[in-house]
């Protein structure tokens, strides 16, 4: 009986002490007991594998994976229906004064389409090599939008109740061009009530192990097709109206222009500077075999632009430059493909926000530095409703976006994630 006994009081004491133990992980990170570094990389790698490239985008997967979380961890989430049948997602940290302007956080779930050749690991398992993560989004921005969840799951377990409101973004749709995401979000009426006032989006890794960039300004794109208009002619005809000659004077005018900006690369950024690539030509007649006829005039002929207007222009000098050049040329004519329609005013920069982020930077020992974004990316349409935003990727490696073995150090990972922390702290403290 003694013996008994003695086996059934033991049972119950494991019992206990499991039960215990379950509690404890349960209540603590949503059941994870591992160091918080150590989910951080984790959740990165957990992310990653889930593929949002386009044209068909994991977003339900994607979503449910972020609000696991962020239920797990007592966070607010909610989800917002967009007009295009996309969906955003909001992860909320309520702070203790909303009459203050929100702080937003912004990632976009959806990755550019990789391949598994010439990568060091699949670019969708989000293995560690030589100590980096690999993996298509690690910097374009799912490992911007880890950091930017760890930093408030690190506040809020070690008891930092924020003044202001913090808000994580999760957007769809910006990898290719943000209209049925970020646009269609802005006018919302569940965003227009979050009181927004500072805007965190994308910047770019900086390359450079003692600085940081902050993206302050970005180019808006104009894309447009020159068609040209001559007449069907044989090419021993000295005197035929060639479409194509037409066409050619009028891009040689366009190359100069372009070729005149790159020589101020140096002096400026290329993100401050015009310019305009020719991007596609065609013409040509062509034969049953599918060759070009060499001995052919062709009676029209087509060329596409793509045209980056810098902060400091607006797109209507550029369109008046356009229209300049192209009235000599009769026959010639362009059509606008694309453009942004938002087109923010160019302020000084040194707004409280990025004086604050610089700050936050300088604690960790590095530079920051004012950065003019070659591209376009979701910060337009917060810039363009009055919304003081940067864009901010607090890694030091060699920007890779949209590359072959797309990759974060993990140590550059935690560190951004440190930033953040502090970044947020000294923000909405």
């Amino acid at each position: 009986m003694n013996n008994k006994h003695s086996i059934i009081c033991l049972a119950l004491l494991a019992a206990t002490v499991y039960l215990v133990g379950l509690i404890a992980r349960s209540s603590y990170a949503g059941g994870d007991t591992r160091p918080l570094n150590e989910q951080l990389v984790s959740f990165l790698q957990d992310y990653i594998r889930i593929e949002t490239t386009h044209p068909n985008p994991a977003y339900d997967k994607a979503l449910s994976f972020l609000k696991k979380h962020a239920l797990a961890d007592g966070f607010t989430y909610q989800e917002v229906s967009l007009p295009s049948g996309n969906t955003a997602a909001i992860i909320s940290f309520i702070g203790t004064s909303p009459e203050l302007p929100a702080l937003a956080l912004n990632h976009h779930m959806d990755v550019v389409p990789a391949s598994a050749e010439g990568w060091i690991t699949p670019p969708f398992a989000g293995e560690i090599y030589a100590g980096s993560i690999i993996g298509r989004g690690t910097q374009d921005m799912k490992g911007i939008g880890a950091t930017h969840y760890f930093a408030l799951k690190e506040l809020k377990e070690h008891g930092f109740v924020p003044k202001r409101s913090i808000h994580i973004f999760a957007v769809p749709d910006e990898e290719v061009g943000g209209f049925k995401g970020t646009k269609e979000f802005v006018q919302t009426d569940q965003f227009k009530q979050l009181n927004i006032g500072f805007i965190v989006d994308e910047g770019h890794a900086s390359g450079n192990e003692q600085i940081l960039d902050i993206k302050v300004a970005e180019r808006k794109p104009i894309q447009i097709r020159i068609t040209g208009k001559g007449e069907l002619a044989h090419g021993s005809h000295l005197a035929a109206h060639n479409a194509i000659h037409d066409l050619v004077q009028f891009l040689d005018q366009i190359i100069a222009i372009h070729v005149s900006q790159q020589s101020q690369v140096g002096s400026k950024q290329p993100g401050e500077l015009l310019s305009m690539n020719i991007s596609s030509l065609t013409a040509g007649i062509k034969k049953e075999n599918g060759h070009i006829a060499l001995n052919m005039v062709p009676d029209s002929a087509q060329a596409t632009i793509d045209i980056r207007v810098p902060p400091t222009m607006k797109k209507r000098d550029v369109k008046k430059m356009l229209d300049d050049k192209i009235k000599h040329y009769p026959d010639l004519n362009y059509v606008i493909l694309a453009e942004a329609e938002e087109e923010p005013e160019l302020k000084d920069f040194k707004t409280s926000l990025y004086c604050a982020l610089s700050k936050s930077i300088e604690q960790f020992g590095l530079c920051p530095q004012p950065h003019y974004f070659e591209a376009s990316s979701d910060l337009r349409f917060y810039q363009a409703r009055g919304i003081d935003g940067v864009g901010f990727t607090p890694f030091a490696i060699a920007d890779n976006i949209h590359g072959i073995n797309e990759s974060v150090p993990v140590d550059q990972l935690i560190r951004g994630k440190d930033i953040t922390v502090h970044f947020i702290k000294e923000f909405c403290g």
